[in-house]
This record gives structure tokens, sequence and C-alpha cells, in this order.
């Protein structure tokens, strides 16, 4: 990867390693593909050359296809996003581009196919923005491009023989499969994924996270599960693919050895208010409650003495045990919290529990900076040996899937209740993901319910989300 250098390949893992719970087992399978890719994304674009005249021109090489990936808002969205197309991508043998202009992923994160870039030229930026017509070629006009994908799968389904496929090429050049927040609900199906494979170029837009109903899709659910038998798809995927850039890793590096590196014991606890300010003066201080009760009630971290003890101070004369908790939030009121409990009282185990919270923007901020500070904080949060998380966060979602983690997912309505539970799986959300099957083509499947026939695929844990689905991970 000389072409490609990135130190968090190499120096990431090791402090997974370190943790005192198991890191996830290496995936050859995985590696071996993501190898194979590599390949076709260097010999496509090598042979190609300038992507923007053989878009703009119609031109055509046989074997190689493209997908443009466009996403906005946080880079939790972005990235899960992300992940979501280059493993659909690499299912359907197609070269994925990212635009500087919003996705950020080709600056805030290492190349990650040896010999080629990702980066989709600026000339071609328009394509992620839905395009304008090329020259000279048959192409769905972007602002149906969708329905008429469609239309064409129903028009070609009731004529469709064995050798119907091979008719396909050439006929349309550009598509898109998606409503502008994640694919349309006839993406999970056979019929519409053997017609848009057919097309040189797709364009996906959204910022919802769909790794988990590639799984539902028949044509690519034995090959998912040989890859991923674990169906910790997200987590490979990041580990491979979205590796921070070397600035970025050396902040990572840097606070891990000032804070992180000599603890015996690491927790990191993700808060987000959704709503932001009026969301956060309702709930924050139920929410630093529950988040208490949680850490106490599942010996996360030890409780504190009311009393100055004696007995204590003689036995923290010896090396005690060193707890660190790392804050990620948009507010100091947490971090103001704990600190009441554990910089003013002793701890009944005497353990030291040292706190660390690295911004609180009171707002969410966007652009490069931002969107690198946030990269570098979701790492740090994934090195830790317990995870608490806030329900439909993306920010805490990539964290957890980077670390291998189950989380406990805090309780942040007001109704009555327990103050977390523990996630059943590593896997997050697919937020406001249809649960079913809306396949017209496929009699086997047409309104049924995903869950009954691929059975990792579940409903998200009603703490997390009241829609969507998520993989159950082993």
């Amino acid at each position: 990867m000389n072409e490609n250098p990135c130190r968090a390949r190499t120096e990431l893992p090791p402090l997974y390693a370190r943790r005192r719970v198991k890191d996830v087992a290496p995936n050859p399978q995985w590696q071996a593909v993501m190898s194979e890719y590599s390949t076709l994304h260097r010999t496509c674009v090598h042979k190609i050359g300038n992507l923007t005249d053989y878009y703009l021109k119609g031109r055509d090489v046989p074997g190689c296809k493209f997908i443009t990936g466009e996403s906005l808002f946080g880079l939790g969205n972005k990235l899960t996003f992300a992940a979501s197309v280059v493993l659909y991508g690499v299912l359907t043998q197609r070269v994925v581009l990212f635009p500087e202009w919003s996705s950020s992923m080709p600056v805030t994160m290492c190349e990650p196919f040896e010999g080629s870039s990702w980066k989709l030229p600026r000339a071609l930026e328009f394509l992620s923005k839905r395009p304008m017509s090329p020259s000279n070629v048959n192409l769905l006009k972007s602002t149906n491009a969708t329905d008429s994908l469609l239309a064409w799968v129903d028009r070609e389904r009731k004529h469709w023989t064995n050798s119907s496929a091979m008719n396909l090429d050439g006929k349309v050049y550009y598509t898109e499969m998606d409503d502008g927040w994640q694919p349309v609900d006839r993406f999970w199906c056979d019929a519409e994924q053997e017609v848009a494979s057919h097309v040189r170029w797709m364009s996906m837009a959204g910022c919802f996270y769909f790794v988990p109903k590639l799984f539902a899709i028949p044509m690519f659910q034995p090959t998912l599960e040989a890859l991923f038998p674990d169906k910790m798809a997200l987590t490979h995927i990041l580990r491979t693919v979205f590796l921070p850039y070397n600035a970025a890793w050396d902040r990572v590096k840097r606070i891990d050895e000032m804070f992180l590196e000599k603890a015996d014991k690491r927790v990191s606890i993700q808060v987000r208010y959704r709503m932001g300010e009026y969301e956060h003066t309702q709930l924050s201080q139920g929410v630093n409650q529950h988040i208490t009760s949680c850490l106490l009630d599942n010996g996360i971290l030890p409780n504190v003495t009311q009393y100055f003890s004696n007995d204590l101070q003689r036995r923290a004369a010896k090396p005690a045990p060193i707890i660190k908790v790392l804050i990620t939030s948009l507010y100091l009121d947490l971090q103001d919290h704990l600190s009441e409990m554990y910089l003013r009282h002793q701890t009944v185990t005497g353990e030291s529990v040292g706190l660390l919270q690295l911004t609180h923007d009171d707002e969410q901020r966007w652009g490069l900076e931002p969107d690198t500070q946030a990269l570098v904080e979701m790492i740090l949060l994934s090195l830790s040996d317990t995870m608490l998380v806030t329900p439909l966060s993306t920010f805490g979602g990539v964290a957890q899937a980077y670390g291998g983690l189950k989380p406990y997912i805090i309780e942040q309505s007001k109704r009555e209740g327990g103050s977390c539970v523990r996630s059943d799986s590593v896997d997050m959300c697919y937020q406001q993901a249809s649960t079913t099957y809306n396949c017209p083509h496929d009699k086997h499947r047409n309104e049924k319910e995903i869950s009954d026939i691929v059975p990792y695929v579940q409903k998200c844990m009603a703490v997390d989300s009241s829609t969507g689905v998520h993989l159950i991970t082993s």
C-alpha cells in the first residue's frame, strides 16, 4: 500500500487487542475480496483515464461499471451510508466514487484501494447532485430515473426468458434507485437488481445506513453469509475501508497516549440530543440520572462514599486501578455531573476514576474540521471496554461498530423503566427501513416479513428505534 500510506492500518489493531474484551476475529475472506476489488478499482480507473470524458461521451469499457455515493448531514450519517454503498459496490462489482464536496470521505479517510483513488473528479460532481444528460446515450432522466428504471423492470419481466438479460446491456447508461434518503422499497428484489446490473453508471444519495437489508436480497445472500458469518459486516468494512488519514490518526494517538493508554479499564459514553438545545433542556437531567444508574447498576463504574474513610485512604495509598471515562457530547452537563461524584468523593473500591471530554460545541457544526474531530472522537470511543450510546445516533453507532462492541443503549425518553438496555447486537439500526418485501415479481417474498425469511435480520430494539431493522451479530 505504498501509494496509499495509512498509519492507522497497522497502528489501530493493537489498540483494540489491548482491551479487556475479546476483539473481533480477523476476516480473511473479506480481506481477500477487498484485494480483488482493489484490483478491479485500479484497473478500471487506470484503463479509462479521464472519467469525465468517459461519462460525458457515453463510452463503455467492458467489465467497468460505476456507482457514486452522496450523503449529507453529520459524519455518522456519511460514514454509514458510504459503508453501505461500498458493500453494494463490491457485491455488484461497481467502482465506487465519492465527491469531496459533501461526503468528506476522500479527505478525512485514507485511500482504501491500492494504486487507485475513490475521489469523484470535480468535473463529475454534478453526478452526485443528480446529473445532466451526457451526449449520445440513452439516459433515464434524473427527475424520474428511479420510476423509469422500475417501469423498465416491469416491461422486461412480462416477456422474460433466460436470454433476456443479454439484451439489456447498453440500453440504459445511468440510473438511480433511491428516494434521496435511502434505497427505494423495490431495491431489495432480485428482478430489479438483475436489470440494474446492466446499467453502466448508478448514483445513490441518502443518509441512512442500509447494510442489513443487503442480506435480504436473495442473489446477494449466499455471498454475504459466506463473507460475514458473524454478521459483523459494518465492523469489518469500517476497519478496512474507512481508516482515518494520518493527520487525524495523529490526534487519536496523542490523546490515547496522554489519557487512555495506561488505564486499567476504559469506559466511553456518547450522548446526543437530536433536537438540540430544546431537547437537552427538557431531558438532560433525567438522562444524566439514567446514565449514572446504568453505570452503577451494571458494575461499569464503582459507587462512591458519602463520607471520608481512613480505611479506604490507606488502601488507596497502594497503586489503585485506574478507570478512564471518555465522554462525547455537545454539552458539558454530564461531565459536570460525574465530576461531582468522582472528583469530590472516594470510590467504595478504592479505584480512581478519571473523566475526559474533548469538545462541547453546544451545536452541531459542519465542514472538514468538525468532521475530522468527529472521526477522532468516534475512534477513541471505540477503544473502550464498555460503551454507552444514545438511541438513534449514527455517531454512537459508528463507534460501536468500529469497536465491535455491544453497547448499553441509554433510555433517553421520560417513560418509566430501566436506565439502559444492553444491545442484542454490535450492528447499528437501519432507521426507517421497511420490514417487509415489496417485490411484485417475486411471489415467494412479496409482502412477507423479512425476518421470517432471513431470521438474523430483525427489528431494531424498542429502546433504540420504533422502526427499522438490524443484523443480529454472533
